[in-house]
């Protein structure tokens, strides 16, 4: 029952993120090919945060390649996929659900994103919390990678991001409060 719940979530997750990804995208750079800057749209503005897709907290450059995280909330996700058509939570334990979802979003020298290529967080608490270190794998999904994380204490997080794409190995660390 656990792993249904936890794919049934994914599934969802990917299916809502991938949605503005293509909508009105300029063919296949969604929002990180910067064809949608600027514009509209009921309950979103694209120049800042966007409900759908997080924030972002960081855009970085390691060996040439371009690195933007972006952390959706799980909690205000969910509450938005609720009155979505079609979207049912019955059965899922949302107790056990992680409270975030991290992104990173890759492209190579060119501009290009990176699609082939394998992602994984190692995220460590605030000192003096008693939470454990997580260490998960990404999944690939619109247009970049994501896991699922918990940033539940307050205080100061280190996130550090492992991105192998061919044999070119990318490492960032960087940290994130949560107020």
């Amino acid at each position: 029952m656990k792993k249904h719940t936890i794919w049934t979530l994914v599934t969802l997750v990917s299916l809502s993120l991938s949605v503005p990804a293509f909508a009105g995208s300029d063919h296949g750079g969604g929002m990180q090919g910067g064809g949608m800057k600027g514009m509209q749209m009921k309950g979103m503005d694209m120049k800042g945060s966007m409900p759908m897709m997080g924030k972002e907290i960081r855009t970085t450059q390691v060996n040439g390649y371009t690195l933007t995280y972006r952390l959706i909330d799980m909690k205000q996700k969910m509450e938005m996929m609720k009155g979505m058509k079609g979207m049912s939570m019955k059965g899922m334990d949302m107790s056990k659900m992680k409270s975030h979802h991290l992104m990173v979003f890759v492209k190579g020298a060119d501009g290009k994103p990176v699609a082939d290529a394998k992602a994984g967080f190692k995220v460590e608490g605030p000192s003096g919390a008693q939470v454990p270190v997580q260490k998960v794998m990404c999944m690939a999904m619109s247009g970049g990678f994501g896991a699922d994380v918990d940033f539940k204490a307050k205080g100061t997080y280190t996130i550090k991001a492992k991105v192998v794409a061919g044999d070119t190995k990318l490492v960032d660390e960087f940290t994130y409060t949560v107020e």
